[in-house]
């Protein structure tokens, strides 16, 4: 389990070398957004469908300007995770790709503002914060760009005092 775990820290990009995006994580990525856009992926084993078209959710937020940074339930065991990421290599390379580096979600932050309520659950993080509204759920892919859209142009505006 602990080489699962440090298979996992060690595909992941360099700024995200962490055991999970916490909350220093959560405002690193925000400030990263300043520069570049991104779209923070929330996936679950569990739920095949936030896995499977994983690749199809990272191709759509790459032509939207965005990076996907994919971060997973941190309620399920770092084996049961490492196995659905083999899984899903021999069915499908790319989804498997996208999700390389994936690590728990452990900023209480986002679970409060229901990260687990449905897989896939992702937010738009641009210009520092992140819209308030994620998105929630499988989806064709026009939906998810009209999201992605929609939350662009909401996104970055100035947090009420």
């Amino acid at each position: 389990m602990l080489a699962a775990s440090a298979l996992l820290v060690l595909s992941a990009p360099a700024a995200w070398a962490a055991a999970c995006l916490d909350e220093a994580q959560w405002q690193t990525l925000q400030q990263q957004s300043e520069v570049q856009p991104a779209l923070l992926y929330v996936w679950s084993p569990r739920m095949v469908l936030s896995a499977v078209h994983a690749d199809q959710v990272q191709t759509v937020a790459r032509q939207e300007g965005l990076r996907m940074v994919p971060v997973h339930d941190h309620r399920v065991p770092a084996e049961e995770v490492s196995q659905a990421l083999q899984r899903l290599r021999q069915q499908n390379a790319a989804a498997a790709d996208a999700l390389a580096g994936s690590v728990p979600l452990c900023n209480e932050d986002l679970v409060q503002q229901d990260a687990y309520r449905h897989f896939p659950t992702a937010w738009v993080v641009r210009k520092g914060s992140a819209h308030p509204r994620p998105l929630v759920a499988a989806m064709p892919m026009p939906y998810w760009r009209q999201g992605i859209r929609l939350r662009m142009v909401q996104a970055g505006k100035p947090k009420a005092d």
